[in-house]
């Protein structure tokens, strides 16, 4: 992965987080949303994971 894509990843997870917030906010929030949003956000978490671990294994190398 490259640097380029993980930085599109934390800026996608962090529109994710806004999205969250403000489906939070409002006065009747519907949990099929903020599942959905945590699931997505997980997903992004998972792949930048992945990413950080390859820059570790490949700077030790």
């Amino acid at each position: 992965m490259s640097i380029v894509l993980a930085r599109r990843l934390r800026g996608l997870h962090a529109l994710l987080e806004m999205a969250l917030n403000d489906e939070r906010a409002r006065p009747r929030p519907d949990d099929r949303t903020i599942a959905g949003i945590k699931k997505k956000k997980l997903a992004i978490k998972d792949r930048l994971a992945v990413f950080g671990d390859r820059q570790m294994s490949s700077a030790s190398h």
